[in-house]
């Protein structure tokens, strides 16, 4: 959190956490055990990112606990992310979640 103020990083936080949700959605219908990787990771980058965001605005005990699991799952998402493979939609999303995940730590 270090250089960012609170409604800075839990907005940056929502803005990730719907873009996973978003690019998600695109790879959701294929037929490849890569692409389901990928959703299932973003999706629960996503809930991290929102949960930490909560904790955020909540002023919540669990913030740095927070944020410590939204920084795992983004990493663990970005990891997904470049076994498939990147292309143009999940670069994006990615370089996204490197940012975030960097906030949050």
């Amino acid at each position: 959190m270090q250089g960012t103020s609170r409604s800075e990083l839990a907005a940056q936080l929502q803005r990730c956490a719907r873009l996973c949700e978003e690019v998600s959605s695109v790879y959701v219908d294929r037929d490849d055990a890569r692409d389901r990787d990928v959703v299932s990771a973003l999706l629960l980058a996503g809930a991290a990112l929102d949960s930490a965001c909560r904790a955020i605005d909540e002023r919540a005990p669990t913030v740095t606990t927070a944020l410590l699991i939204a920084a795992t799952l983004a990493h663990d998402a970005i990891e997904a992310a470049e076994r498939r493979g990147l292309d143009v939609t999940l670069a994006h999303c990615v370089a996204e979640l490197r940012a975030a995940a960097e906030a949050c730590g």
